[in-house]
């Protein structure tokens, strides 16, 4: 029989930040578990608003169900003697399952073949089974952060529970889920809480919540809802709305009504605010929508409430209050910050620490104006220098104070009012990008190297003092660090040695009781698994990158053309012949390498015609290649080799290696070496093969 399932938790206010990760782990481990038990259901729908998480399963079958056990057995081989007869270990197998030797079967699989039984076993009710399952599901989600324990029981779930619904199409399950026993009524919204809602059939959820309390309880379908009315209100004073999609989420898990409402502020914190700032507390502090008119910032915001008051003037008013003070406060620490210039703020730096065994704030930018100055050339050395000087400065601001996400920010705005040039200043902000996942980049070379060289000063400072990461702990974000620096060194295409810039770093902090040989490898291994990963994640085979890595690494914009060139030849009908020849002379290289005693071609031992054209065909690639290799022109490199096919295979056919004369041998050997020296300029081979 075929019914409509619905489990409904109800709770606190779940962190918005993951609400929509929580429902979606919670259906797919509840999937999982309908699977464990042959449970079959035509379809299942998930809903999640901040005080809820439901299921609702269609057409589930509810009919007995029996499950099959296996009993596994000895191997057959050990289970009869060689007259066919059953051995006593079979005999004992079989009476310790209860059964006679002759019910069980034959199990042959690609491991072995032994005897098996199998138990019919009757399957629990349905009504039994599910508040198992859906107790399971929620253990089962595995997020670690963010879990709270309550009450008696010690629960622990991402919030305290509150209420528990099931039922299986007019009945309703009663039983215990987190030691909590269910209810004949749905979780209303916080504003309706003592109004009840009773449900006489699953099929009427979710419909009854928005008529009964407005609540939207799809997740997908109450963010539309959301999107369509920011820019329906924005209309309404001629504006529009670029929608910040992280915000979006956020604020669709706080809300399960969402009404959307305009608001304004006054005309005259457009003047004194830059758009930058007034953006960020619109936005990030005050989680409300700005409005435009031309990418030109209005004096109007949208704001999503969560709940229906019978008149919004109240709210709007209290809404515009709160901002007013924001934004008031805001030009308060401005005012105050622009009586004292940026650079004034550097020898205060001196009284602030940047990590207990790596000094103040004043050395890490000492250290900074130190490693631009390595990575500058002469055009911009002075521009970096100052950028270095200043980068820091800002942190003692009141308005970095307050609000710590502007940092570098508003070290640009307090640049720009000292009059330092835009290079300068464009850098101060530059220097914390990316900050995270598919962050923004710098887009200024002096922003780029200024990046690098913060980031890389924490890495080495980190490895240092051992703060290196763990598999489940990066409390300094070094691996978001390094990261950063490969997209940085890419996206720019910066080329520099990397193992030098971490060898200077390292000598720059001075700890001469430490072995910065080891601690230099150390942050290199790091940076490799680093590279691995972030190859790894664009689809790239980690054998072509580790192919690499055997032949160097320092220079990571190198790296990364070797691997797109690699990675395009190997989809080349050609490669898979040039791959074969290399193999072949890489094995033969292998076996005779005890009779190779020199390096040089004699030119006098070359008998064959074969011989000649191979050895002509290594000069040829050589002089050909030699502007390649210094423009790093991979990909033309790699389809150059194609001309060693025909001069090799016709050596291989023609001409016989092991020749009785060692010399001759040895030169022939030294001849196909040079051919895989040359194979081998770009990549080791070895990894791909």
């Amino acid at each position: 029989m075929k019914k409509i399932f619905l489990v409904e938790i109800g709770t606190e206010e779940l962190p918005s930040k993951i609400l929509y990760q929580l429902i979606v782990l919670f259906y797919e481990n509840f999937i999982s578990e309908l699977n464990l038990y042959n449970i079959k259901y035509k379809k299942i729908d998930h809903f999640s608003t901040s005080r809820r998480l439901a299921l609702k399963v269609i057409d589930i079958d509810t009919s007995e169900q029996i499950k099959k056990i296996l009993k596994k057995g000895p191997s057959f081989k050990n289970s009869f003697n060689p007259d066919g007869t059953p051995t006593k270990i079979a005999y004992s197998w079989a009476k310790n399952i209860g059964i006679e030797i002759n019910k069980a079967s034959k199990l042959t699989n690609e491991k072995g073949e032994w005897i098996v039984y199998y138990i019919e076993q009757k399957q629990k009710n349905i009504e039994k089974l599910l508040p198992k399952i859906v107790e399971t599901s929620l253990k089962k989600i595995n997020i670690k952060k963010n879990l709270m324990r309550w009450e008696v029981n010690n629960t622990k779930f991402f919030r305290p529970i509150r209420n528990i619904f099931m039922m299986l199409d007019k009945k309703i399950i009663n039983n215990k889920i987190f030691h909590i026993n269910s209810t004949n009524i749905l979780h209303n919204h916080i504003s309706y809480k003592e109004q009840k809602i009773h449900l006489s059939h699953p099929k009427e959820y979710p419909f009854i919540l928005f008529q009964r309390s407005f609540i939207i309880a799809d997740y997908i379908q109450r963010k539309e809802k959301i999107k369509a009315e920011i820019h329906k209100v924005a209309q309404k004073v001629n504006g529009q709305v670029i929608i910040n999609f992280n915000l979006l989420e956020e604020i669709n898990s706080m809300v399960e009504s969402p009404q959307c409402l305009l608001a304004t502020f006054e005309d005259k914190y457009i003047d004194s605010i830059p758009d930058e700032i007034l953006i960020y507390i619109i936005e990030k502090k005050q989680k409300c929508f700005p409005i435009y008119h031309k990418k030109k910032l209005l004096p109007y915001f949208i704001f999503v409430t969560n709940i229906r008051p019978d008149n919004n003037n109240r709210i709007i008013l209290d809404t515009e209050n709160i901002m007013k003070a924001r934004l008031t406060d805001v030009i308060f620490f401005l005012k105050k910050d622009n009586k004292t210039k940026l650079l004034d703020y550097l020898p205060l730096l001196k009284k602030v620490s940047f990590h207990n065994n790596l000094g103040t704030l004043y050395d890490k930018t000492l250290r900074l104006a130190a490693l631009v100055n390595l990575l500058s050339d002469n055009n911009n050395k002075v521009d970096l220098k100052k950028s270095a000087m200043l980068s820091k400065c800002d942190l003692l601001t009141d308005m970095v104070c307050e609000f710590p996400e502007l940092q570098g920010i508003i070290g640009m705005y307090y640049a720009n009012q000292n009059k330092e040039k835009y290079e300068v200043s464009i850098s101060i902000k530059e220097q914390y990008l990316p900050s995270f996942s598919g962050d923004q980049l710098p887009s200024t070379i002096n922003g780029s190297i200024l990046s690098i060289s913060d980031k890389i000063d924490t890495l080495c400072g980190m490895f240092l003092s051992n703060q290196i990461p763990l598999s489940n702990k990066d409390p300094f974000g070094l691996r978001r660090a390094a990261i950063g620096i490969i997209h940085i060194i890419i996206n720019n295409k910066i080329s520099l040695d990397l193992k030098l810039l971490i060898f200077n770093s390292i000598k720059i902090y001075n700890k001469h009781e430490l072995d910065t040989t080891s601690i230099s490898n150390k942050i290199i291994e790091f940076f490799k698994f680093r590279l691995l990963f972030f190859y790894e994640k664009q689809g790239y085979n980690t054998k072509v990158v580790q192919s690499i890595f055997s032949l160097q690494f320092k220079d990571i914009l190198d790296i990364d053309k070797r691997v797109k060139a690699i990675s395009y030849f190997q989809k080349q009908e050609q490669s898979k012949s040039i791959f074969l020849t290399i193999k072949r002379i890489d094995k033969i290289l292998e076996i005779h390498k005890k009779h190779i005693n020199i390096n040089q071609i004699n030119i006098n031992l070359i008998k064959t015609e074969e011989e000649k054209k191979l050895f002509k065909e290594i000069k040829n690639f050589n002089n050909d290649t030699k502007k390649l290799f210094i423009e790093k022109k991979y990909k033309l490199i790699l389809l150059r080799l194609k001309n060693f096919e025909h001069p090799i295979n016709n050596f291989f056919n023609q001409v016989q290696i092991d020749h009785f004369d060692p010399e001759i041998k040895n030169n022939r050997l030294i001849l196909l070496k040079k051919v895989k020296e040359n194979f081998f300029k770009v990549a080791n081979f070895s990894y791909l093969y």
